[in-house]
């Protein structure tokens, strides 16, 4: 696990936000990986405050599910035809607000997609050396991988 406070989070109506990307790697020799195109935003279920004494509210600061499913304020969407209400949205959904509110979502989804490559890439040669050393073939290992990503306000300011 890798991960960093975003002081300045990118916010949606006031929530921060992350995005759950899903990886497919079917070779790690060479490496070879595939990022499916929908992704999942999950959002806090308090608005976010900078405010110091809010630190330790779980709710603002934490995009998980696990932790958000507790709170009192959690929206369950269970029509599969509505991406954009509750605290789950589509990638897409995302993308789309994001595009009308004039933000470059072109840049964002290059910054995701350079992050999903190194994430990959550093733990590549552990990986690989295991397969070598476990599998009979190279063909034998694959990897799903889902990473979930959080956008500072900050130009390319990203983290796992």
């Amino acid at each position: 696990m890798i991960s960093r406070y975003i002081d300045n989070p990118l916010l949606i109506d006031g929530y921060k936000f992350d995005v759950r990307i899903y990886v497919c790697v079917t070779s790690y020799d060479p490496l070879v990986a595939y990022l499916y195109e929908e992704g999942l935003t999950r959002f806090a279920t308090v608005k976010y405050d900078p405010n110091s004494r809010s630190i330790k509210n779980a709710f603002m600061h934490l995009t998980n599910y696990s932790v958000n499913k507790r709170s009192h304020r959690y929206v369950r969407c269970d029509d599969p035809d509505i991406e954009d209400f509750g605290n789950k949205w589509s990638m897409s959904a995302m993308l789309r607000l994001l595009k009308a509110e004039g933000k470059d979502t072109f840049s964002l989804m290059m910054s995701i997609e350079d992050v999903v490559i190194k994430t990959l890439l550093s733990v590549e040669s552990q990986i690989s050396a295991a397969c070598r050393m476990f599998l009979p073939t190279r063909g034998n290992c694959f990897g799903l991988f889902c990473i979930s990503i959080l956008k500072g306000k900050r130009k390319n300011e990203l983290t796992l």
